[in-house]
């Protein structure tokens, strides 16, 4: 079965795929930058997020997974590794399922504003998986000239 024509980038692949590749960037620099700011500008929070130290650390490791996630990425990407991008669709499976039960989670406490920013976010990694899932079998139809002899 294939894809409505709206959701086929096949055309225009790398396009998108380098699009996918900032985004993915941008992402990781910003959790890391956030991680950061906390990290240096700690006296001036507020006592109640002073406290959650979890979170604090949470971050962190968002962000140096996301670096991960993205240097992944980007050599499947540059390289036409699918391992790489195979990787990448396992994570966003994780993180698109964690997304959603954030979204009912949301929905549940009638926070509006929360629960569209997680429209927006699922929404977002929703472009991103389809993109790597056709950039992905791109890749797998690719083929390299063949030097041999023909018959």
């Amino acid at each position: 079965m294939g894809l409505p024509p709206f959701l086929n980038f096949s055309n225009n692949i790398r396009t998108h795929a380098t699009f996918v590749g900032v985004i993915l960037t941008l992402d990781a620099i910003t959790t890391l930058l956030l991680s950061l700011a906390w990290a240096l500008e700690e006296e001036k929070l507020p006592e109640n997020v002073k406290k959650m130290t979890s979170l604090k650390e949470g971050i962190l490791v968002m962000g140096i997974i996301n670096s991960i996630f993205a240097v992944l990425y980007w050599i499947g990407y540059l390289k036409r590794q699918r391992w790489c991008l195979t990787l990448i669709i396992g994570f966003l499976g994780v993180a698109i399922t964690l997304q959603f039960i954030g979204l009912l989670g949301a929905m549940l406490q009638l926070s509006i504003v929360s629960a569209c920013v997680m429209l927006i976010v699922l929404a977002i990694n929703g472009y991103v998986l389809l993109v790597i899932l056709q950039l992905r079998k791109a890749n797998s139809e690719f083929s390299v000239p063949q030097q041999g002899y023909s018959v």
